[in-house]
């Protein structure tokens, strides 16, 4: 446990540390924020919705918001991930490394507002994005560690698509 944790804050110094050093150059990090929304098949959401927007410009450090998880006849995970990542490239290919959390309730369907377990897990991502410069289509692929309570799952991954405006 003390292990994963140690891990999880490395990442996060890591991309404090890679933001402060970016040279913002370019038009990539110039005007208005990239704000996107994008549906999300794996990852630490399972089947999610998100948001994503930049602090600054197209690319460097930003954060993702999202809801999602998966079920069936009222039984099922709902997930909420919440994450820092940053963009490193131009032209629309980016690479990104993020780090986060998702809060997970477990429910077995007996009843409607049932919650049996909830709990809360680490994520890791690494992987390319396509984001256009202008208004469009945006699309994610990415491998995505979690770190839970039960262990490391080191391969794991998702895909995403959306619009960035």
């Amino acid at each position: 446990m003390m292990r994963q944790k140690i891990y999880l804050l490395s990442i996060i110094f890591f991309l404090f540390t890679l933001h402060s050093n970016a040279q913002n150059t370019g038009s990539d990090v110039s005007g208005p924020s990239a704000k996107s929304i994008y549906g999300e098949f794996g990852g630490p959401g399972l089947l999610s919705w998100n948001y994503d927007q930049r602090f600054k410009g197209q690319k460097g450090l930003g954060f993702r918001l999202g809801f999602g998880g998966i079920g069936f006849f009222g039984a099922g995970i709902f997930t909420v991930p919440v994450g820092l990542n940053y963009l490193s490239g131009s032209k629309g290919n980016y690479f990104e490394v993020g780090a986060g959390a998702s809060a997970l309730t477990i429910s077995d369907g007996r009843s409607l507002f049932s919650n049996d377990a909830s709990t809360i897990i680490g994520f890791i991502n690494f992987g390319y994005r396509y984001q256009p410069e202008k208004n469009g289509f945006t699309g994610r692929v990415f491998i995505s560690p979690i770190i839970s309570q039960a262990g490391v799952l080191p391969i794991y991954g998702g895909i995403s698509a959306g619009y960035k405006f």
